[in-house]
């Protein structure tokens, strides 16, 4: 979803040097959270790798609300910067789904403490991919429908 920032700001001067940040923000959060997910679930030290997990991603979010896609988008305008603005509240709100599905799912919890005890983090985490993707494509079509305009 990372390089749908890239391909919308483009047009207003995206380089590849962001899509390449995204990308490796975008992989380090998912790597680092599989590795406390598949390899320390059941220990307290996976807090560890989710809060690694956690750096990458609220480095997206800096990216897109305050850095350099935000930044591409304002100079764009239109809508450029109303599907960004869309898209950044799915960053900011939807992907937290995730790692409130890692902290129900991991011993580590919420940085050692064990909180949402029960809570099926396969439905969390299904739940968050619905929301998320759908709610990506679809903004992703309306920018698209409005450009032809």
């Amino acid at each position: 979803m990372c390089v749908e920032f890239y391909l919308i700001t483009k047009k207003a001067g995206g380089t590849s040097s962001l899509l390449w940040k995204l990308i490796l923000a975008s992989v380090a959060m998912l790597v680092l959270g599989y590795i406390g997910e598949a390899f320390y679930a059941n220990e307290t030290q996976s807090w560890v790798w989710g809060a690694l997990s956690g750096a990458a991603y609220f480095y997206i979010v800096w990216m897109v609300w305050k850095g350099e896609v935000a930044q591409l988008a304002s100079s764009a305008g239109g809508n450029v910067q109303k599907a960004v603005d869309a898209l950044m509240k799915f960053v900011v709100i939807g992907w937290a789904i995730y790692p409130i599905g890692y902290i129900a799912g991991t011993e580590g919890g919420l940085f050692g403490m064990r909180v949402l005890e029960g809570l099926d983090m396969d439905l969390v985490y299904n739940i968050g991919d619905a929301v998320n993707k759908i709610g990506f494509g679809l903004v992703i079509y309306a920018l698209a429908i409005g450009d032809k305009k």
